[in-house]
């Protein structure tokens, strides 16, 4: 187990230099130890994950993110891996939510260009956001922008101009792509985001089933994230054990 203020951020650098780590996602602290133990590298705090087991909720809601940052300070005590933290969107104070949850042991943080009502940030607002936080602290910086659907050209201008300002980690949201193209087009598709992204790129999916497998993933895919695995595993696992019984 590591506490805030470990060697975590060096230690998840190492381990995306080593590879393409598949990172889980997780919801609590057992979750991320179960990961580790299954043989993780890295694990996901994912804001949906988190959102569904402490407040009910599809994903953090704003009013929630003290109380969400000081649970994710349990997990990252918790775990005997490097944890990312989903930052949203910032919950309106990016700098601060960075902060905290670099303070509370996160290893990386990832932090969207989405807007509360919809709509994306402008992205020289957004990548001067990504420049303050890597000079400011030392955390894993995982820049995310959701504007795939709407404007491929803008999602690839994105993420070059996120690459610059010092992001350490790119991602495209992939939710539409990853239900409506074949599987040869969405391989197009991260080759294309990949490219953009100067080898930063991170692809994701909720259960990973989505995503081409690894070997045949470009070599400019540095992480694949697993965001929604921990909460649906645990409920299959108690609906086993009631039936049985």
């Amino acid at each position: 187990m590591h506490e805030a203020g470990s060697i975590a951020p060096a230690q998840l650098r190492a381990e995306l230099a080593a590879g393409t780590p598949v990172i889980p996602g997780c919801h609590d602290p057992l979750s991320a130890r179960l990961a580790a133990e299954a043989g993780a590298r890295a694990v996901f705090v994912s804001g949906g994950a988190v959102g569904r087991a402490l407040f009910d909720a599809p994903s953090i809601p704003r009013w929630g993110a003290k109380t969400y940052l000081d649970y994710v300070r349990h997990i990252c005590r918790s775990s005997p891996i490097p944890v990312i933290v989903d930052g949203e969107d910032g919950f309106g104070e990016p700098m601060a939510t960075c902060a905290a949850a670099a303070d509370a042991g996160a290893a990386g943080v990832v932090i969207g260009d989405c807007l509360p009502g919809g709509g994306l940030l402008p992205a020289d607002v957004f990548a001067g956001t990504i420049s303050r936080i890597r000079t400011a602290l030392d955390v894993v910086v995982i820049a995310r922008t959701d504007g795939l659907d709407d404007d491929r050209a803008d999602t690839l201008a994105r993420l070059r101009r996120y690459t610059g300002a010092g992001a350490d980690i790119t991602v495209a949201l992939l939710n539409s792509v990853l239900k409506t193209e074949t599987a040869e087009r969405l391989l197009v598709t991260i080759d294309e985001l990949a490219v953009a992204a100067g080898g930063t790129l991170a692809v994701h999916s909720r259960h990973g089933q989505e995503i081409p497998p690894p070997k045949n993933l470009p070599s400019g895919v540095k992480a694949i994230f697993v965001t929604a695995i921990s909460v649906p595993t645990s409920t299959d696992h108690l609906k086993r054990v009631l039936n049985q019984r």
